[in-house]
């Protein structure tokens, strides 16, 4: 159980810190693109109103463009590279700076289908003439005469170097991010080992107080049953009819407290790991058949009616006497909160796929039991009536150790209800 709570603990720690891990890696990346993106932004917007008054001014000294040649010292260090293109009102190439590192097709693709308005910069994913991902940011400017538009200018700056570079910086965080959550997962676990330390021991305290508990009253709690039968069974005891039923009270309650005493150093002993599970090949319709007959006379007096159906013989390989309570645990309880004139059925049955397993099935046509408690049933204690379930005899450990029977062989056991109903108690054991 500890082992299982501790991994959970180190399960989630490892969720949060991988969460974190890829929001700092989100947050990061996008930051820094941000960043790129508005510097290199205004600074090509600058370069392509300044490109676009120089163009302006040789037309109008010329009446005709001239290839300028384009300065280059401010982005020398920045390993990006600015050219431009420039087009008179006629769609023709006047003039140019042309792009370098294969992208010069690309880029006149991309002119070729144009529609940002002036001084927008935008960015522009395409592939260069080695099919290798390139990056580039565009902006346009018009070249005016007058108030006539004599062409248009087209600055642009291949940034690929710059996307390059945070592609393997990102590369680099992933892998640092994972090294640093193995780390941290192992860390986690020795830390949840260490956290759950005090919790062990109190708990096994607790466990070692409730078997020494329950084992040393068993005893006086048998002392006083055969006592109560002692003086319910001499003959020269002139009893009232009040002390008679005194008599009987006490030992139904005798009765109760010595199986919620079983009950109860039954589950320590199953905490404590020191209970054997004995499994041996047997027929399991046979058990049923047996614990059927034995609740039969409590389900008469509530004139319920008890049925078996399914295969006439099953073998399994388990613990006769475990498989014994497991049933009388999951019948009794269906008999128990079953209206009078209502039905309890058993189903036993094998399955071949997709795993050899044998399943018990326990209906009834009782009260079911309400989703938001479905959940709860098989906690220790936990009860859905609690004062049906006093007066019935209930304790709430009946489907806690059933559940331990199930789980000690390997098996599951699940409920499907309808509140008003009746509920489905199923058993999966392997073969």
């Amino acid at each position: 159980m500890f082992a299982k709570i501790r991994n959970e603990l180190t399960l989630r720690y490892s969720m949060v810190m991988m969460l974190l891990m890829m929001a700092f890696i989100i947050v990061s990346s996008t930051g820094m693109l941000w960043i790129l993106y508005r510097e290199e932004q205004q600074d090509l917007r600058s370069f392509t109103e300044r490109e676009a008054r120089e163009q302006t001014a040789m037309y109008k000294e010329r009446a005709a463009f001239f290839q300028f040649p384009y300065q280059e010292e401010e982005n020398a260090d920045s390993g990006a590279k600015i050219f431009y293109y420039v087009f008179d009102k006629h769609g023709q190439q006047a003039a140019a700076e042309e792009a370098e590192g294969g992208i010069h097709t690309g880029v006149l693709g991309i002119i070729g289908n144009w529609s940002a308005p002036d001084g927008v910069v935008e960015l522009k994913k395409f592939h260069d003439a080695n099919g290798d991902r390139a990056v580039a940011l565009l902006c346009s400017m018009k070249i005016y005469d007058g108030t006539e538009v004599v062409g248009t200018v087209f600055v642009g700056e291949n940034i690929s170097s710059y996307y390059q570079r945070i592609k393997i910086l990102l590369i680099m965080m992933v892998v640092l991010c994972i090294l640093f959550l193995v780390i941290a997962a192992f860390a986690g676990h020795f830390l949840a080992g260490r956290a759950i330390i005090p919790i062990r021991q109190a708990f096994s305290r607790q466990r070692e107080f409730v078997a020494d508990a329950s084992h040393e009253l068993r005893t006086p709690l048998s002392v006083m049953l055969t006592s109560v039968d002692v003086i319910q069974t001499e003959e020269d005891q002139k009893l009232s009819p009040l002390s008679i039923q005194v008599l009987d009270d006490m030992k139904d309650e005798i009765r109760r407290m010595t199986k919620l005493v079983t009950d109860l150093l039954t589950l320590a002993r199953a905490d404590a790991g020191a209970v054997n599970i004995i499994k041996e090949r047997f027929d399991l319709a046979i058990v049923a058949e047996q614990v059927l007959r034995s609740l039969q006379p409590l389900a008469a007096t509530k004139g319920i009616e008890l049925a078996i159906a399914g295969e006439a013989e099953i073998a399994v390989l388990a613990d006769r006497e475990r498989m014994k309570q497991l049933l009388l645990i999951l019948i009794d309880n269906a008999v128990k909160y079953t209206p009078a004139g209502g039905r309890v059925g058993v189903l036993l049955k094998t399955a071949a796929a997709p795993k050899p397993c044998v399943t018990i099935t326990v209906e009834d046509t009782g009260a079911g039991i309400p989703d938001d408690q479905r959940a709860l049933i098989f906690e220790r204690f936990y009860r859905i009536d609690k004062a049906r379930s006093r007066q019935e005899g209930g304790t709430g450990l009946g489907l806690p150790i059933a559940k331990w029977i199930v789980d000690a062989h390997g098996g599951t056991i699940k409920v499907t209800s309808t509140f008003g109903e009746g509920s489905s108690f199923i058993v999966t054991l392997p073969v």
